[in-house]
């Protein structure tokens, strides 16, 4: 039979692997929702990529795309205020721009590199972008999994996990 503590050293063993497993990922690649206010087809390696439509989005499988040079998540909401004082709103999903791609001179011949480069803060900025028509765009970036989905703001998995985790260990006094 187990005593208390070794009962509690089990637990806090599983709750550690647990969180470890959710903080775990099984590649570095970023993971972003992507959808668009048209469908866009594109081809890439004889394979068909159709963006589904941001008016139809759900937080599935199927509007999940990998971002292999982005640190970031973006959304952007679309606002042009009609004549009659309505508004119509539009959103998109998707990797944030990051990707500078350079030609460098390597071993005698010209090669392509990829950097990724960090320009975007965390957050939503508000843009004018036609005074005229009275459009206006919000940019939010994100960073984490899936991080720009239907609301504003998610709570980062590390976050959430140090929270669990502090929780649990406050639970045996360690």
């Amino acid at each position: 039979m187990m005593s208390k503590c070794g009962w509690a050293s089990l637990f806090q063993g599983f709750i550690l692997f647990a969180v470890a497993t959710i903080l775990g990922k099984c590649s570095d690649v970023l993971q972003c929702y992507k959808c668009s206010v048209t469908v866009e087809k594109y081809f890439i390696d004889n394979a068909t990529i159709i963006t589904p439509l941001c008016s139809k989005f759900t937080e599935s499988p199927h509007y999940m795309v990998q971002c292999p040079y982005s640190t970031m998540c973006l959304k952007t909401i679309s606002i042009l205020h009609l004549q009659n004082g309505q508004k119509q709103e539009t959103v998109t999903r998707g990797c944030a721009q990051q990707k500078n791609t350079t030609q460098v001179f390597r071993n005698k011949q010209w090669e392509q590199e990829h950097l990724v480069q960090e320009v975007y803060k965390e957050g939503c900025t508000e843009i004018q972008a036609n005074n005229l028509a009275g459009s206006t765009n919000i940019h939010c970036y994100c960073r984490g999994e899936l991080c720009n989905s239907s609301s504003f703001f998610s709570l980062n998995k590390t976050v959430l996990s140090v929270i669990i985790l502090i929780n649990v260990l406050s639970l045996f006094d360690v």
